[in-house]
């Protein structure tokens, strides 16, 4: 029989722990695990422990290696203890024992380099901060072949370095997908004659042999490009919230989940300061037409998101998101007349420094500008000196409403300014994205323009 494939991918804290790891698996059997299907098992290393490496490469740099070395050993304990409570054999167990020594032994060398060469480089980052991926994988491998065992399904342990070939560029590298595709073919015949495979997200290889990650969020990345080779039937991105919701419940507790979402509402939730998977992640599977499942792994029951690359209804709002402690700048001219050469002058200098504005709202002499953080800043004032006057204030939130019918149903406009009712508004931005209207408000008032604007949309 010729098994399909899907894809679970699992991030850290849905495999932070034993009871985690134990839910995980439990989650594998029950949903990869099936009559005509087979799971390719994408782990991230267990909740924290990419800061953790982190902060150890950094820590790496001091005068001696006492601290960074302490560090590690934290880490050992945590993941003996992690196998020690998860898997029954005794023989097992020491097995893996013997394999987390040796990576953390790796780590100890990798720490002692660094700090004999006193540099950390791009690479050196990448080899310390893979370890992470390849010790949970090694526990969770051994803990599911121990219960595939009873059920007769082989288990394949596999490195994604062997085949998740990848660019140089260390921290960020890009995936060779014809490399990629040769390499998998071996692990496609395998699961479709009924194996299971575990294998690590965020981590590569050169093809001259050297370690890569592809940057924060790149498990899911890893998920998507295996999906895409291994023409998965869906990708399952298993997390600790249960999907996309239409705002944040701690803001709205009548909050819910939504059950099918577009790419393009996904991206711009996300581009607004929603807290949900970074949707470029997942653009190589939606593009190929493969379903992306959001699911909780602490509530498995519930339903989850579908990430589709376009739905089939049309509603007026999917989602509000908000970002809170934004910059926030009004540019005006300093002379009477409109000086069209402020506005050129701005965009050529943000352009310049690769910065993107959430959002905009432009006049005949001035201009207001949504930034996520302060970096803009700087620019603007050294841009703006002698030729316009800035106004800066950061204890601002930008409330995005989301929806693909926001342009073609009328009233919205006038039910969201219904919801703000007395609640000084001090920019609007709409028109840029069919799909968004944004809203800039003080942080103290945030929270409570978001539930009311959540009533009026959404209960």
């Amino acid at each position: 029989m010729v098994h399909h494939i899907v894809i679970q991918k699992f991030g850290g804290t849905s495999v932070q722990d034993s009871d985690a790891m134990a839910r995980a698996i439990e989650i594998v059997r029950d949903r990869g695990i099936m009559r005509r299907t087979r799971p390719l098992v994408v782990l991230s290393a267990c909740a924290g422990v990419t800061n953790s490496l982190i902060r150890i490469s950094e820590l790496s740099l001091k005068e001696t290696t006492a601290d960074a070395l302490s560090f590690v050993d934290q880490l050992e304990v945590r993941h003996a203890r992690i196998a020690r409570e998860l898997i029954e054999e005794e023989d097992t167990v020491a097995e893996v024992h013997q394999g987390l020594h040796k990576i953390w032994e790796e780590l100890r060398t990798r720490v002692r380099g660094v700090n004999l060469l006193r540099e950390l480089t791009p690479k050196s980052r990448d080899q310390i901060q893979s370890l992470g991926e390849r010790a949970s994988t090694t526990i969770f491998h051994a803990a599911l072949q121990e219960q595939l065992e009873e059920d007769d399904i082989a288990c394949h342990f596999l490195d994604a370095r062997d085949f998740i070939i990848t660019s140089n560029e260390f921290t960020a590298a890009r995936p060779l997908m014809s490399e990629i595709t040769r390499r998998m073919k071996k692990i496609h015949a395998a699961l479709a004659k009924g194996a299971v495979g575990v294998t690590q997200g965020f981590i590569g290889r050169t093809l001259a042999g050297e370690t890569t990650t592809i940057g924060r969020g790149g498990s899911d990345f890893s998920a998507a490009i295996m999906g895409v080779v291994m023409d998965a039937r869906e990708i399952q991105i298993w997390t600790d919230v249960a999907g996309i919701m239409t705002c944040d419940p701690r803001i709205a507790p009548a909050a819910w989940t939504i059950g099918q979402i577009s790419f393009h509402e996904a991206s711009e939730l996300a581009f607004f300061g929603a807290k949900v998977l970074h949707p470029e992640t997942i653009w190589p599977a939606v593009e190929k037409s493969i379903p992306v499942h959001v699911l909780s792994s602490m509530e498995p029951e519930k339903d989850g998101t579908v990430i589709v690359e376009e739905t089939e209804e049309s509603r007026a709002m999917t989602g509000i998101a908000v970002k809170r402690s934004i910059s926030f700048v009004r540019i005006s001219s300093n002379g009477s007349q409109p000086n069209p050469a402020v506005q050129q002058t701005v965009w050529n200098a943000l352009g310049d420094a690769n910065i993107i504005p959430l959002a905009v709202s432009l006049s005949v002499d001035g201009a207001s500008f949504a930034f996520g953080d302060a970096s803009a800043v700087p620019i603007l004032r050294a841009t703006c000196e002698g030729l316009a006057h800035l106004d800066i204030q950061s204890d601002r939130s930008l409330i995005t409403l989301v929806g693909s019918g926001l342009y073609t149903q009328s009233g919205i406009a006038a039910r969201m300014f219904r919801a703000l009712g007395r609640t000084n508004c001090e920019m609007v931005s709409y028109g840029g994205s069919e799909s968004a209207i944004s809203l800039v408000v003080q942080d103290d008032v945030a929270n409570k323009v978001v539930k009311k604007l959540h009533n009026e949309f959404f209960e």
